[in-house]
């Protein structure tokens, strides 16, 4: 019997993913696109491409194109915010994206807000992008920094809930 499976290639299966354009099994380290440095731009808006860069924007991607909403989780410094803003300030027209940053003194109104600030009143009771066929994707940063309340709640944070 012909075994119809083919050889993994090495490394794990975390080390690769799906190429867009070839539709085949690729590194992330292949996928990297050129760096371009510009001189203009802020120091701490620089991404400089890697392969954890190119995997985690695929991810976000696919999650976010089909529906899903993300939590990106990890350690203070290794650029998770940059990534995201990265992410959403070079996607196609379909993605409108809104910026919300928590601070210790963020409330329930502020967030309030902040969202209904990013969006248009389409009706009484309806709120929307304010392009056509765009979706709106609201990228919320230091979420565990709203002040805790005697019970250890956080107001704004059950609101997002």
């Amino acid at each position: 019997m012909r075994n119809h499976f083919h050889e993994f290639p090495d490394g794990d299966v975390f080390e690769y993913g799906i190429n867009l354009q070839s539709h085949q099994l690729e590194s992330w380290t292949q996928q990297i696109p050129e760096f371009i440095y510009d001189p203009k731009a802020n120091f701490f808006d620089i991404l400089v491409p890697t392969n954890d860069t190119v995997k985690y924007k695929y991810i976000l991607k696919e999650l976010i194109y089909n529906g899903y909403n993300v939590l990106l989780t990890g350690e203070t410094g290794v650029g998770k915010s940059v990534i995201i803003k990265d992410f959403l300030m070079t996607s196609d027209d379909r993605i409108e994206p809104a910026f919300v940053n928590f601070s210790g003194k963020t409330t329930c109104k502020n967030l309030q807000d902040a969202f209904e600030g990013n969006l248009d009143l389409k009706r009484k009771n309806l709120l929307a992008p304010k392009h056509l066929n765009t979706k709106k994707i609201f990228f919320i940063d230091d979420v565990n920094m709203p002040q805790l309340e005697t019970y250890f709640a956080q107001p704004p944070c059950e609101l997002l809930r």
